[in-house]
């Protein structure tokens, strides 16, 4: 099975992981990065700068190959 690398983009900066996982597909090292997202999301959500959660998905060659973003939007109504 091919081996896939994750690197998080959180309210503490980036953070890469060192070690490689091992999934079947391309999907479902892509459902992995999903489910990372909603487990960052549910530790807080995100906050400015960047107002923005992120998990990318790299190949074994640290090619990039998908990011999987959370961003939260304020809208202001003017009155």
């Amino acid at each position: 099975m091919p081996k896939f690398y994750f690197q998080l983009l959180d309210r503490d900066g980036v953070g890469a992981t060192e070690t490689g996982y091992e999934f079947a597909s391309i999907e479902a090292a892509k459902a992995e990065a999903r489910r990372v997202l909603a487990e960052m999301a549910a530790e807080g959500l995100p906050a400015e700068p960047l107002n923005m959660l992120s998990v990318e998905l790299f190949d074994e060659s640290r090619r990039p190959l998908a990011e999987i973003r959370l961003i939260l939007e304020e809208i202001v109504v003017k009155r």
